[in-house]
């Protein structure tokens, strides 16, 4: 883990201390107009407004502790779902790095022509600089949903902007990033539905940009899930997925088998920057972060350790079937009888299975790869009032078999690794 001594201030350049004394600037007259909601309600909404702060902290091994704020902005009654919505927040890092000052700033405001109760279609403006990495865009949703069954729905979604990650000093794993400015348009819809035996979810989305500010690349990615009650005490639970990208891809974007690329490292806090979670264990594999990927748990440890060497193993096209099947445990059972809360604290104990085939970036070499054990997931989830998840899943994983174990390692053996966010979930 490296060690800081050196606390005095290094620039940064001018285009991202821009960004962060304009970002600075506006939360700073936000600030300013809280404490009068009303007229700054009126100027813009004719309505009264309310902002809500909260203190805010973080730890990385390049900012150490990142102090800051927190702010959110709503139409007092509307239940983070009204007009003019905001959710920022502006940090110092305390150890001073080459960019002390970090911000988030999402501005995200109704469309009234194409909105209905539970089925809003809105805009929003984004714009942030936080853990050497710049994000800024515009971006559109849709949601279509029945009345108050959040189980069904279908949804939407658009960002259009650019992105720029300037500082390899955050990063565990440089290989997976390039440096250049990527013009970037990502796209992607999404469907739940509920039926007799239990929920069967679709998901398809494309992104293309130009690396570098040059070099054309696309991705394509695609997912069913589907669970199946067999009974109350024993559950399916199955997902299909399968990628393709084309072009002048840059590693970020680029498919891994046991972990969601690293551009998708960017939307966790626990991923975006090194330290947070101890280096040694991410360099290990005992860490993974799932999504729109493979998720191919038993083979974190030989993706992070090629990533650190430098060597990752990429993929330009694969398929990938992961399977779980729960069984009742006793914790699960103690939890259930909770009043309140046992409806939302669960501990989910099951067997699983994932199987894989990918096209290699190397050589062109299609790489089958296989593996099963056992695992438990801890989750707190509280819905919002759209009933999307909003709340936490730490999951362990023990892959105890694997079809293609590393040079000299038997392939019965007992592993570990943790995840934040389920593999299938519903």
């Amino acid at each position: 883990m490296k060690q800081h001594t050196d606390f005095s201030f290094r620039p940064a350049s001018r285009t991202q201390m821009f960004f962060c004394y304009l970002a600075a600037a506006i939360l700073t007259v936000v600030l300013l107009l809280g404490g009068n909601s009303r007229s700054y309600a009126q100027s813009f909404t004719e309505k009264p407004y309310e902002l809500r702060f909260a203190p805010d902290f973080w730890y990385n091994d390049v900012d150490g502790i990142r102090l800051g704020v927190r702010m959110r902005g709503q139409v007092p009654g509307t239940f983070d779902d009204g007009p003019h919505r905001l959710d920022t927040g502006l940090w110092l890092g305390t150890w001073l790095p080459d960019t002390p000052v970090s911000y988030y700033i999402k501005y995200t405001n109704p469309i009234a022509s194409i909105s209905d109760f539970n089925s809003e279609g809105s805009y929003s403006l984004l714009s942030s600089i936080r853990a050497g990495f710049h994000r800024h865009g515009l971006g559109f949703d849709k949601r279509w949903q029945p009345g108050f069954n959040e189980d069904e729905f279908t949804q939407f979604a658009a960002f259009g902007g650019v992105y720029r990650h300037f500082d390899d000093e955050y990063l565990v794993f440089p290989a997976l990033w390039q440096d250049g400015w990527t013009p970037h348009l990502a796209m992607s819809a999404q469907r739940q539905q509920a039926t007799e035996a239990g929920f069967l979810y679709y998901r398809a989305s494309a992104f293309t940009g130009l690396a570098d500010g040059e070099d054309l690349f696309s991705s394509l990615q695609a997912e069913v899930r589907k669970s199946i009650a067999l009974s109350r005490q024993f559950n399916i639970r199955l997902r299909v997925s399968g990628g393709y990208a084309a072009g002048e891809v840059p590693p970020e974007q680029r498919y891994l088998a046991s972990q969601a690329t690293a551009f998708s490292w960017m939307n966790s806090g626990f991923f975006r920057a090194k330290g947070t979670i101890p280096v040694p264990w991410m360099e290990s594999g005992a860490f993974q972060l799932t999504g729109n990927a493979a998720n191919i748990r038993g083979y974190a440890g030989r993706d992070a350790r090629n990533a650190r060497n430098g060597t990752p193993v990429f993929y330009e096209a694969y398929t990938a079937i992961n399977a779980e099947i729960d069984y009742p445990n006793p914790i699960d059972r103690i939890f259930e009888s909770i009043p309140i809360l046992g409806d939302f604290l669960r501990l989910r104990s099951y067997l699983f299975t994932d199987v894989f085939s990918g096209a290699r970036y190397s050589d062109d070499r299609t790489e089958n790869l296989a593996d099963a054990g056992a695992g438990f997931a801890l989750s707190l989830n509280i819905p919002d009032q759209l009933g999307r998840p909003r709340g936490f899943v730490l999951r362990c994983d023990l892959p105890v078999w694997l079809s293609s174990p590393e040079p000299g390692e038997d392939p019965l053996k007992l592993r570990g690794v943790v995840s934040f966010g389920a593999v299938i979930g519903f």
